[in-house]
């Protein structure tokens, strides 16, 4: 019941605030700072907000702190460069109370992405707008400096090795590897720091490794438990465990699980999550969504679509929409999984499977999964315009002669009869026919009339035939 109490105060208190920066900000693109180089795209954005239209584009750095393994602390998970601080050489309060963080804010609100934030940027521009970190950050409570969410990624303990995954996320691989990872700095000190913030704190997010193998993590939910217990625990796992001693802080506590799962086929899965049974993470997914059901939370699936995968995202999709479980897509930068490093044929391959793709969207849970899925889809088509583009301008399209090349030489050495004489003879019983790109063309206008003449004087019938040659298959003149 309080868990529906607060939704229905959330959603009257987001409508609000949308009406009121319509108002306040309209039109928005006037409030856009002028040298953003997308404005139209930003623009958008900003009207898909549920907040409505603002120009500062997030508000994590006065709203959020992240912790990462090696004690540092950012505005979010997704920033790993402007760094606020650092424990233990650094307090929580006096990373919380920090001028980075008023630094980042302020640059924010004029939409600076400058300072680590090129993720969120990335996807804007790709029109991924459902999966822009940065709307997470709106309906958070602004509290001054105080933050309203704290993010704990503070130890890599993992029971897999997943294909994607590196040893900095997963003391498995670290183990295969034999590389040492520094152990993490977080101690008691660091927990009863915490107590000060706890409070205040609306969402605690906790990642991995794998978070219900963290044993700090169970001393955290336990101060929340004592000091916060409103406080919505967000948590990511592999969906691998399940025990009595899980079930009883789920049952305890205000979670929100977010299970991965990159595929529903027995075999992939196992291939891609290394170690783990996707049998196993299916009935403990049910077991999360059960509990979940009683303390009206909600169940989300992440999912990284990949080159290994993508085929079977929109069976996932259709999985989360069937069992009412949120669906969201991870972003990987891996080489040789990221979909980005595919081929203009292959995007465009996946680019027409997703959109001839029809699912069931019976429902607000369906109808939502579906529009991140849309999202994903635009995002991969800004990946594929520019790849397709470039592929048009190297394609080789235009149809020439030896004749037509023969003129354009002439008419370059401007009729000079020395020059003339030689490349007639240059061209003397061809009639060949072949192929420029755009490229090409655009290489044969730039060609220089110094550079030309050179090899006219200097070069030999075969060496000129030669270099005719090398021009028409590879677009160089130059030797």
């Amino acid at each position: 019941m309080k868990n529906k109490i607060h939704n229905i105060e959330f959603f009257a208190r987001t409508k609000i605030k949308k009406f009121y920066n319509l108002i306040k900000y309209f039109p928005i693109s006037k409030h856009i700072n002028s040298n953003i180089e997308n404005k139209k795209n930003l623009v958008k954005y900003n009207y898909s907000r549920s907040i409505g239209v603002e120009p500062c584009v997030c508000h994590a750095p006065l709203r959020s702190i992240y912790f990462d393994m090696k004690g540092n602390a950012t505005a979010c998970c997704f920033n790993r460069t402007h760094i606020l601080g650092k424990y233990p050489e650094q307090s929580i309060k006096e990373i919380v109370f920090s001028e980075k963080r008023d630094f980042l804010q302020k640059e924010l609100c004029k939409q600076n992405f400058m300072y680590g934030c090129k993720h969120c940027l990335n996807l804007i521009e790709a029109q991924n707008f459902e999966g822009v970190e940065a709307r997470l950050y709106d309906n958070l409570k602004a509290q001054g400096k105080m933050p309203s969410e704290m993010i704990f990624e503070l130890d890599n303990t993992c029971n897999l090795a997943c294909e994607m995954c590196h040893e900095g996320f997963s003391s498995t691989i670290a183990k295969l590897k034999n590389i040492k990872v520094p152990p993490p700095p977080y101690d008691s000190k660091f927990l009863e720091q915490l107590k000060e913030f706890i409070p205040h704190l609306e969402v605690a997010k906790f990642l991995g490794g794998e978070p219900f193998l963290i044993n700090i993590y169970y001393q955290i939910w336990d101060l929340i438990l004592e000091l916060n217990p409103k406080c919505r625990i967000h948590l990511q796992t592999n969906g691998t465990i399940f025990n009595e001693k899980i079930k009883s802080y789920l049952e305890k506590g205000n979670f929100y699980i977010g299970v991965s799962i990159d595929s529903l086929d027995p075999e992939n899965y196992k291939k891609i999550r290394q170690n783990s049974n996707l049998e196993k993470v299916i009935s403990n997914l049910f077991k999360f969504a059960e509990i979940s059901k009683e303390k009206h939370t909600f169940i989300n699936i992440s999912v990284c679509p990949m080159l290994q995968n993508w085929k079977e995202v929109p069976q996932i999709v259709d999985f989360c929409n069937q069992n009412s479980f949120f669906v969201y897509f991870n972003t990987v930068y891996t080489p040789g999984f990221a979909i980005s490093d595919a081929d203009e044929d292959l995007l465009l391959e996946i680019i027409n499977y997703y959109k001839n793709f029809t699912f069931k969207t019976k429902g607000i849970i369906a109808k939502r999964n579906l529009k991140f899925f849309n999202n994903l889809l635009t995002q991969i088509k800004a990946i594929y315009k520019p790849k397709a583009e470039a592929s048009e301008y190297e394609r080789k399209r235009h149809k020439w002669t030896s004749n037509m090349l023969k003129n354009f030489m002439l008419k370059k050495v401007n009729n000079d009869k020395e020059l003339s004489s030689k490349i007639e003879e240059l061209f003397t019983n061809t009639n060949n026919e072949f192929y420029f790109s755009d490229k090409d063309l655009e290489n044969l206008e730039k060609l220089k009339i110094e550079d030309l003449i050179t090899a006219l004087k200097n070069e030999t019938l075969i060496e000129l035939q030669e270099r005719i040659k090398r021009f028409i298959n590879f677009g160089r003149f130059s030797k």
